[in-house]
Formats: C-alpha cells, sequence, structure tokens
C-alpha cells in the first residue's frame, strides 16, 4: 500500500463511527454508542431555547417586557459587583432604561459608537450586553450581525455577556436561520454573523475543558414577549 493510501485508509478507520478508540481516552469522544437520531421537535421555541441555553451551562430568563428585563440586568450588576458596562448602541437597549439607573448605582455605561479605542475598553468591561438578529430553540443559539453601533467585542471580551431578544426573533432550527441569509444579494448582507451558542469552551489536547478561555463565560439571554 503506497503512503498515500496507507494515509487515506488510516482516516477512513479514525472517522468511522464506533471502529476505533484512542488510548486512555472517554468512548463518549470518539465512539457514539448508536448513531445520532433526529432531533425532537420544538413544541415550545423559548422553553425550548432556554432548557438548550442552560443545558450549555448558560442562564435563561423569559420576561414579560423591556422594563423587566431592565430589571434583570440591574440586578445582574449588581451580583457582579460591575463598574463598567459596555452595550451596543441599538434602539432596543435605549428603551431599557437603564443607563441611568446603573449610573446612580455606581456602575459606568459605555455605549459602542465604533471608536478605535473600545478594545480596551471593552476589555475592562465586566459586562457586555447586545441585543440578537435571531435566537435558534433547538441549539440554544444566538445568531449576531455586526454593523454600525454593533461592535463584536462588546460579545466576546466582557466575562459577563447579556443578549436580550424579543420571542418573535426565535427560529426553530439552524437550517431557518440560514435560510435567513441563503437568498440575500452580497451587498444587502450584515458586515458579519456569528453563531453563539453559550458559553466559551476551549479543549486541549488533553481533552482537559476550560470555560471562558477564549470569550465569555458567564452568558445569560433575556427572552421578552409573551
Amino acid at each position: 500500500m503506497s503512503g498515500r493510501a496507507e494515509f487515506l485508509e488510516s482516516i477512513r478507520h479514525r472517522t468511522r463511527a464506533g471502529r476505533y478508540k484512542p488510548t486512555n481516552a472517554p468512548d463518549v469522544a470518539w465512539t457514539p454508542k448508536e448513531e445520532p437520531g433526529e432531533s425532537r421537535p420544538v413544541e415550545d421555541p423559548a422553553a425550548r431555547f432556554i432548557e438548550e441555553l442552560e443545558a450549555l451551562g448558560g442562564h435563561g430568563e423569559r420576561v414579560e417586557s423591556l422594563a423587566k428585563a431592565g430589571e434583570y440586568v440591574l440586578g445582574l450588576a449588581r451580583e457582579r459587583d460591575a463598574k463598567l458596562l459596555l452595550r451596543w448602541d441599538v434602539k432596543e437597549l435605549e428603551e431599557l432604561g437603564i443607563d441611568a439607573p446603573l449610573g446612580e448605582t455606581g456602575v459606568e455605561v459605555v455605549v459602542w459608537r465604533d471608536l478605535a479605542d473600545f478594545r480596551e475598553i471593552a476589555r475592562k468591561a465586566e459586562i457586555g450586553l447586545s441585543t440578537a438578529e435571531w435566537a435558534i430553540a433547538e441549539t440554544g443559539t444566538l445568531v449576531l450581525e455586526g454593523g454600525p453601533g454593533k461592535g463584536r467585542t462588546v460579545t466576546l471580551l466582557p466575562p459577563t455577556y447579556v443578549a436580550v431578544v424579543s420571542v418573535e426573533r426565535i427560529l426553530h432550527t439552524v437550517p431557518e436561520a440560514i435560510e435567513k441569509y441563503a437568498g440575500v444579494e452580497v451587498g444587502g448582507l450584515p458586515a458579519n454573523v456569528c453563531f453563539h451558542t453559550g458559553p466559551s469552551r476551549s479543549g486541549d489536547i488533553e481533552m482537559s475543558l476550560f470555560v471562558g478561555m477564549h470569550g465569555p463565560g458567564d452568558v445569560h439571554v433575556i427572552l421578552v414577549g409573551r
């Protein structure tokens, strides 16, 4: 067998379900006991989203109004003893009405306006606050669009990240989310689209899992609406 053929056969062997078991590695990471089944139907999108998010170590809360969402953020800032909150410059977060109340409790609120020094500010912030374009029920995923006033570092650098999302923006499945962008002309696409699923998780070669290594380890999603 040639070197190339042997190499390819080795890859096939290691990726064949149930056939390969590396030494001292847990079975679940390499050899599924059975073929994965179909995802169960999404009957209550909001409840399913929260269930999936919390299974990943995130925190989900459903509230009736933006006022209640604002109360959640205020309470979280107190719990985290935050001194700096960085948020997107979008109408929905203006309507939360939390900037002044946070300031009264000693929390500085900085609004992202695409200034050159905002990476440094984001690095110092304890909490990042944004909206999301979509939420995906079956995976507990947020779909974030970049653009003016929507800096990516708001959602990546602060150790605690909070997203406020209307229940009307919840999709059932990942394909539904992808379909939202599939037919859009190039010029009509946002600057970037990111899929965020739960707290940041990073694994090393020894299969040790670290939470919060390359992104926020404390993720909260507030779903607004009945």
